[in-house]
């Protein structure tokens, strides 16, 4: 069995993603991912300016939803896309994939579908291929055909040739979250040529403290009703403390100001795709250093990614950042349940260690100080649990 064949080991795959599979399975998320413009426009900029890493190559389009990005890819001018989706949406990516509007990108000219062979040329263009699977179910490969509909997770399906260049849109929340990165780089062990592709290529998470009491103040105001000493004649007050515990432990969801952080400097942690592993993503930690330029009590940290495509014609950056257009992956805020006050001239020191969960998520282990002191905070985060606090960049506060 080739490695084309072979499945991914139980031990090097994410938990079950079959929650996530219904969500992605409607129209309804899958035109609110489309309806991103900054997201959208990207991936068409990222593939249409490096129209030369696709031209005539094969593509693998892991976790395809619709298919928008083979079609991108087909637009570039790639010789085969196989477009690999685990959930029903598959059939969807199906139905337009034979739309009779959308049968130049999906389908070859019938007078290049005809040609066979270890190459197979397609019109002006001649496909190289390598390791054929010896799936049977490829010997019926439509040759018609240039977008390949696979519907299954990308450990577990074949496809029949190594390919040039693998797209992928597997961003979570703070890069991470829903932990489809590890599907992205086991694509790329098992079927991604030694000199292929990876877009995007690279991805970033920052960092930086903040200071937003407001936030602060409706976390803690939420645990309040487990104060109360006669709820019906009980008393809840001894579920005060998890409570708190539970809603600080919330990683927040949504648009912040860039004003509201206390320091110039960015901590960061950046992914390279063409060579980490998936333990490189389960566990990691992100150290950080931030000189205080303000008096202000430090609530917690605000987090984004940029993620980067590194094609040989141009570099493009998709950038989640609160000084840039907002996205639908908003930004994160994860808070202090016991901040910190700090002035001008301090140093905040600690780190924040990642550790993958069985929720398809991450629990965010912060320890923060203030160099030179005593002073010393920690908190638990379960990035799996968000508190959406939606404001547009236009309601934010100035």
């Amino acid at each position: 069995m080739s490695a084309l064949d072979q499945p991914v080991d139980s031990e090097e795959r994410p938990p079950d993603p079959s929650a996530f599979g219904v969500y992605y399975a409607r129209l309804q998320h899958q035109q609110n991912m489309l309806q991103d413009v900054v997201r959208t426009e990207t991936y068409r900029r990222a593939i249409a300016a490096n129209a030369n890493d696709f031209r005539g190559k094969v593509v693998l389009d892991v976790g395809a939803g619709t298919g928008i990005l083979s079609f991108f890819a087909a637009q570039a001018g790639a010789g085969r896309v196989y477009a690999v989706e685990a959930s029903a949406m598959a059939e969807r990516a199906a139905a337009l994939a034979g739309s009779p509007g959308n049968a130049k990108l999906a389908r070859y000219a019938p007078e290049d579908a005809s040609s066979n062979g270890p190459a197979k040329k397609r019109g002006s263009v001649v496909l190289s291929t390598s390791k054929l699977s010896a799936d049977a179910a490829w010997d019926a490969l439509d040759p018609a055909a240039r977008i390949h509909i696979v519907k299954g997770k990308v450990e577990d399906v074949t496809i029949p040739e190594h390919v040039d260049v693998i797209v992928s849109e597997p961003l979570g929340f703070l890069l991470v979250h829903e932990r489809m990165l590890e599907a992205f780089v086991a694509a790329r062990d098992r079927f991604l040529r030694p000199d292929g592709l990876m877009m995007p290529s690279r991805g970033t998470i920052l960092v930086q403290p903040i200071t937003d009491g407001q936030l602060w103040q409706e976390q803690e105001a939420k645990a309040t009703f487990w104060r109360a000493t006669d709820f019906y004649g009980v008393d809840l007050s001894a579920l005060h403390e998890a409570a708190l515990d539970e809603y600080f432990s919330q990683a927040v969801v949504g648009y912040f100001p860039p004003e509201i952080t206390v320091s110039d400097d960015k901590a960061s942690h950046e992914f390279d795709f063409g060579v980490c592993s998936a333990a490189d993503l389960r566990n990691f930690t992100v150290p950080f250093r931030f000189a205080v330029t303000k008096t202000a009590i430090v609530h917690g940290f605000g987090c984004w990614f940029d993620t980067h495509f590194d094609g040989t014609t141009e570099r493009v950056v998709l950038s989640t950042s609160p000084s840039r257009p907002g996205t639908h992956w908003y930004q994160s805020r994860l808070l202090l349940r016991t901040p910190l006050a700090a002035n001008p001239g301090q140093v905040l020191t600690g780190s924040m260690v990642f550790e993958a969960n069985d929720r398809l998520s991450y629990d965010i282990h912060i320890t923060v100080r203030i160099e030179g002191t005593d002073v010393e905070t920690k908190q638990c985060i379960r990035l799996d649990d968000q508190m959406y606090h939606y404001l547009s960049p236009s309601q934010l506060p100035t």
